[in-house]
């Protein structure tokens, strides 16, 4: 074999190499950008259920509250840019003891899911003094992230 023959032999292996390095590195950086387009609909569900759940506690009108054990009513709706959208409703849960849950949702534009947060607290609800509405008041250690 010849000098040139070796040559285009090593020039041709040396291309094959720096295409593969390449590759993989376009395959790594897609990766890494799903990744992060993943974590940031994580945060933005979860920002939603975070605003579901303060809209929530503000407290609402007593006729909405339900009564029986198992019960629900909404109590709130937000959309957030992203979009995220969350909601909240209140679980009775016996007596004075009643369940915020929250959830929270990022869709892409086809409106699949990306990611979803939900949330849960615990609250026992106080009058206000005209009885009109009532204000939940959290229990100690009540809240709670819900790993799907």
């Amino acid at each position: 074999m010849s000098r040139r023959g070796i040559a285009l032999l090593v020039a041709v292996a040396m291309l094959a190499t720096l295409g593969a390095i390449a590759m993989t590195a376009y395959t790594l950086a897609r990766a890494e950008r799903q990744a992060g387009l993943g974590a940031l609909a994580e945060v933005q569900a979860g920002a939603a259920a975070e605003a579901a759940a303060t809209e929530a506690l503000a407290g609402w009108p007593a006729a909405r509250t339900p009564t029986l054990p198992g019960e629900e009513a909404l109590l709130a709706r937000v959309a957030l840019p992203g979009p995220a959208e969350g909601w909240s409703v209140v679980r009775a849960l016996g007596g004075p003891i009643f369940a915020i849950r929250a959830w929270g949702v990022r869709r892409h534009a086809g409106g699949a899911a990306l990611a979803e947060r939900r949330l849960a607290l615990l609250v026992r609800l106080v009058s206000t003094p005209s009885g009109d509405s009532v204000r939940p008041r959290v229990e100690p250690h009540g809240w709670q992230a819900i790993t799907p």
